[in-house]
């Protein structure tokens, strides 16, 4: 039996996944049960126009986790679903990774040692020593490097990785700074950082491991780079108007 209240949450953003979600929730599974804490896992549809939500179902039915479907009317965006489920978490550290299991799990371990020692966020990086990216193509690494840049400009400096899309928080932390989010597309993980350094809150970067990259990935480069660029004025905008308080 799991616990009422789990010790971690893992939260899922999902759109259009039904060729990866089975294996995905079977990787979290066996990886989960393995460890000593209470756990709960949240997959927040994303406005799913493929089987994504029955395969869910389906596996749910056959597999005894605690599991539970968030599922949005219409696509919303990440920073949307990853915002709806750290509001439902139960958790006293909330995790959200992307749907495709990209980076090896074995980082959770950083995550929580760092929570459990004061920090308040902690977040996967895939540029500190002991980090591994593989296969990424070039001109998204290039496009991410650029980025990167950009956010250390116009935003802030010494955190060269905003982008990775596994982050663990303290449940308090992760509330106080998810309530302050405006933007629901690929631009909130700056947006999240920012308001955390706003608060004062600790992040800790955690080195992180690729172990695959998808092909069809759900950022385009071109369409989603261009709104990612515009999100970084809106958050100084943002922050100008006083909207972080």
């Amino acid at each position: 039996m799991q616990a009422m209240t789990p010790e971690l949450s893992i939260i899922v953003p999902a759109y259009n996944e039904e060729s990866m979600i089975v294996a995905t929730l079977t990787g979290l599974r066996y990886y989960l049960e393995a460890r000593s804490e209470s756990y709960e896992v949240i997959v927040v549809d994303d406005g799913s126009q493929d089987k994504t939500i029955p395969l869910i179902q389906d596996w749910k039915l056959h597999n005894k986790i605690d599991l539970r479907i968030l599922v949005n009317e219409q696509n919303m965006g990440k920073g949307f679903s990853v915002r709806r489920g750290v509001f439902e978490s139960r958790g006293q550290y909330v995790i959200f990774i992307d749907a495709d299991l990209p980076y090896d799990l074995d980082s959770i371990d950083g995550f929580l040692k760092a929570l459990q020692s004061g920090s308040d966020l902690a977040i996967g990086s895939r540029v500190l020593p002991g980090s591994l990216v593989n296969g990424v193509p070039t001109l998204r690494f290039a496009a991410g490097q650029i980025f990167s840049w950009m956010v250390q400009g116009i935003l802030f400096s010494g955190l060269p990785d905003t982008q990775c899309g596994f982050k663990g928080f303290k449940s308090a932390a992760a509330k106080e700074v998810f309530k302050r989010l405006t933007i629901s597309g690929f631009g909130f993980d700056v947006e999240l950082l920012y308001v955390a350094r706003k608060l004062n809150y600790e992040i800790k970067p955690i080195a992180v491991q690729m172990i695959h990259y998808r092909r069809d990935s759900r950022v385009r480069i071109i369409g989603d780079s261009i709104e990612m660029f515009i999100n970084l004025f809106n958050v100084r905008w943002n922050d100008l108007q006083g909207k972080y308080k």
